[in-house]
């Protein structure tokens, strides 16, 4: 398995364990789920980081195919990531369009679950890209 598909196979699995924790998490939190929006997101950017040193991914090992593949993974993941934000915003618009405020952490939250949802997109991209051979095209 190559480096870049051992570093988006742990994207794709912390980015799942991140949705499922905060999803569980949050209505448990009470007053401090702005907080733990927080924290969850620093310690999901430090899960990055140390899957990136364990798949021992350098970006000036990749040659010109995988190259290609991380571009299309990145198109298709700010594609997604923007439809996540418009889904969110337009949910939040409906619940509360009759105050026309939105609590901060409903706000956080749509933050917190459109960035995991960019590397799920792309992380997802990149395993469905070498698996189909759908980058050659």
């Amino acid at each position: 398995m190559l480096p870049q598909q051992k570093e988006a196979i742990l994207t794709f699995i912390s980015s799942l364990v991140f949705v499922i924790l905060l999803s569980l998490l949050a209505p448990e939190l009470g007053y401090f789920r702005s907080e733990a929006i927080f924290i969850m997101l620093a310690l999901f950017i430090v899960t990055l980081w140390i899957g990136r040193k364990i798949a021992g991914l350098k970006f000036k090992m990749l040659d010109e195919m995988e190259k290609i593949i991380r571009y299309q993974a990145a198109l298709i993941a700010i594609h997604g990531f923007g439809a996540v934000v418009m889904v969110f915003a337009f949910i939040l618009y409906m619940i509360h369009r009759e105050t026309m405020t939105v609590p901060l952490h409903q706000v956080l939250q749509m933050s917190y679950y459109s960035y995991i949802s960019l590397y799920l997109f792309w992380s997802g991209s990149i395993l469905i890209l070498y698996k189909t051979g759908a980058w050659n095209v």
